[in-house]
């Protein structure tokens, strides 16, 4: 009897040795998938232009800072198609299984706390989408401390790309389980509304000189901090409670950032809805998604190509005058063959 029982625990022992070796490598095999980087091509490209984007997305990368650490000589690849464009960009109704993505992605993890940096490498080929607007929807979807470049061989509006992005977390990072996949839908789908109404009101404003994106973004990058903070407030409140409260917070940030004359009350509406949207993720307890927005923010209003810096100040709160210049164009004309 005494030697069956040294036998099972013996056996015990091992199973628990054995699981955890399994679930060691498994970790392993998910953490070396961010020790070099990871490029998404679009399924558009012919091999030459597949050459040629990854050419232009991996030149002089040895001196991104960001990088330091990091095994450049390598990359894992990616191809991005129509069922992707469906499943990520959903700002972007016209996409189909059949769609064609072009513009591609580099994206690689970088230290914790060093935010989100992107570079669009290719300006004049993105169309329709900013470095920070890619930023935004990176830190908004979950996405923290990475380093990403942005190229298209042909001018795009640069959904490829953002697919890309999300399709590499998913691949290199995967959720947990059906739950944690759940809470990653969620953030992203609220990323993708978000750009939908930055959109719009870019195109209201696209003759309006003194409209920045940026400010656009640091502005809702403000309204998610401020709902963070409320966010045990918000918790105990009905439907009807909460979006009057996030209005109010939304009234509040579109006053102080300037940006009175430059919303309508339909799109002040769909920032609400967008932000009610915002607090029933996991987003609004995630002190990680804090840091990321807060540096975010911080960044553009100090070093943003486009932030003016002259918007906050009490004169211009007054004449409420700014918004979004027309980086984003009507996407709808690119889809004469659904192609992006």
């Amino acid at each position: 009897m005494k030697k069956i029982k040294l036998l099972s625990i013996g056996l015990l022992l091992f199973t628990s040795l054995a699981t955890g070796v399994t679930t060691f490598a498994d970790e392993k095999a998910k953490d070396e998938g961010w020790d070099v980087p990871n490029i998404a091509l679009g399924n558009g490209l012919s091999e030459d232009e597949k050459n040629k984007t990854n050419e232009i997305l991996t030149k002089d990368i040895d001196k991104v800072k960001e990088l330091k650490g990091i095994d450049i000589t390598k990359n894992n690849q990616f191809i991005v198609d129509g069922n992707d464009l469906v499943k990520y960009v959903t700002d972007v109704p016209e996409f189909t299984a059949n769609s064609k993505a072009y513009s591609s992605a580099l994206i690689a993890r970088t230290k914790s706390g060093s935010g989100v940096n992107v570079e669009i490498v290719t300006p004049q080929n993105i169309t329709a989408r900013t470095e920070a607007m890619y930023r935004s929807a990176a830190i908004t979807s979950g996405v923290y401390d990475a380093y990403i470049r942005i190229a298209s061989v042909k001018p795009m509006d640069g959904s490829g790309a953002l697919a890309g992005i999300y399709k590499i977390y998913d691949e290199v990072d995967p959720a947990t389980d059906g739950t944690d996949q759940k809470k990653r839908d969620e953030k992203r789908e609220v990323a993708q509304d978000q750009m939908q109404v930055v959109s719009s009101i870019d195109e209201a404003n696209k003759d309006n000189k003194e409209y920045s994106s940026e400010n656009m973004l640091v502005m809702l990058a403000d309204i998610q901090l401020e709902l963070q903070k409320i966010n045990k407030k918000l918790a105990d409140m009905s439907q009807e409670e909460k979006t009057q409260e996030v209005g109010k917070v939304v009234d509040n940030q579109i006053e102080q950032n300037g940006l009175k004359d430059a919303i309508s009350s339909d799109q002040r509406t769909q920032i609400i809805n967008n932000m009610v949207s915002f607090t029933g993720t996991d987003a609004m307890t995630d002190s990680e998604m804090t840091k990321q927005l807060s540096g975010f923010k911080d960044d553009l209003v100090k070093n943003g190509k486009e932030f003016k810096d002259n918007l906050l100040s009490e004169e211009n709160v007054e004449k409420a005058k700014t918004g979004m210049s027309g980086f984003w164009q009507s996407i709808k004309d690119f889809f004469s063959n659904i192609f992006n």
